[in-house]
């Protein structure tokens, strides 16, 4: 191998190498995205899961409370 041929390899690696370096920066870029938006939604699923068991417990309640006006319908609170 001469030095031409060997500087042409040198070029030719340096060059795969730099592709696979702005590969692996857009893609460690576009997974910091991606766990980003997870994080929201993670913390949108945690709301929407407070608020289902709010609205559970007022349906609760509302049953219990319906059910007593039935049982004893003197006690009404009008």
């Amino acid at each position: 191998m001469n030095k031409y041929e060997i500087k042409y390899l040198l070029e030719s690696q340096t060059s795969i190498l730099d592709r696979l370096s702005d590969t692996t920066g857009k893609q460690s870029l576009h997974i910091q995205e991606l766990w980003e938006e997870i994080k929201q939604k993670d913390i949108k699923i945690t709301k929407l899961t407070n608020k289902i068991y709010e609205l559970h417990d007022i349906i609760k309640s509302q049953k219990q409370k319906n059910w007593e006006e039935f049982i004893h319908p003197e006690r009404i609170d009008n």
